[in-house]
């Protein structure tokens, strides 16, 4: 089972009666898997965050170029080749972008970074940047969305996913999560 763990810092630092700083940082254990979960915060006064899912989606992607030699691995680089997104939050199309992979410790290591971009269904043209690590079978991203219209909120969140590269190199899946403090 895999676990995450996120460390939620607050913008500004609040002081207690004699005026000094009280950080009110708090870490959260968050199961992707089972988003209904409870999810555990080191402060008991605290809210306590929730993953909502927003998105799956399928990355379609070219032939590997051949791999790249790199420190402990290889480095491998494909052509974005479309996709979709489907979720209440977000539906649309993938045009194009690159993927970049990077395969180390023998393979039981991936690096992941994707660049793709499209529109949604009404036409809000979007760029989703992922960065991530795992395995070919468990990779979990920071995800930024660059969108405006009705998904602008989308942009200013903390997002994240959960991916997974098919056996043949030519597929991303992902599901895409908003982690919510409410």
């Amino acid at each position: 089972m895999t676990w995450i763990n996120v460390l939620l810092m607050p913008l500004k630092d609040s002081t207690d009666s004699r005026g000094s700083a009280t950080p009110s940082a708090r870490e959260v254990v968050i199961n992707p898997r089972n988003s209904a979960s409870s999810l555990s915060a080191s402060s008991p006064a605290a809210t306590t965050p929730r993953l909502v899912k927003i998105f799956t989606a399928t990355i379609n992607l070219e032939n590997f170029q051949a791999p790249i030699p790199i420190q402990g691995g290889q480095r491998l680089v494909a052509k974005v080749n479309g996709g979709s997104l489907k979720g209440q939050a977000l539906t649309g199309t993938i045009i194009g972008g690159i993927s970049v992979i990077d395969i180390i410790n023998g393979g039981q290591t991936i690096v992941n970074a994707i660049r793709s971009f499209g529109s949604t269904t009404d036409g809000t043209p979007f760029l989703i940047e992922e960065n991530g690590i795992g395995s070919q079978a468990d990779n979990f991203a920071r995800l930024v969305l660059s969108i405006g219209g009705k998904q602008a909120d989308l942009a200013n969140q903390f997002l994240f996913t959960e991916a997974s590269l098919s056996a043949d190199r030519k597929v991303v899946s992902t599901t895409g999560y908003q982690l919510v403090d409410r």
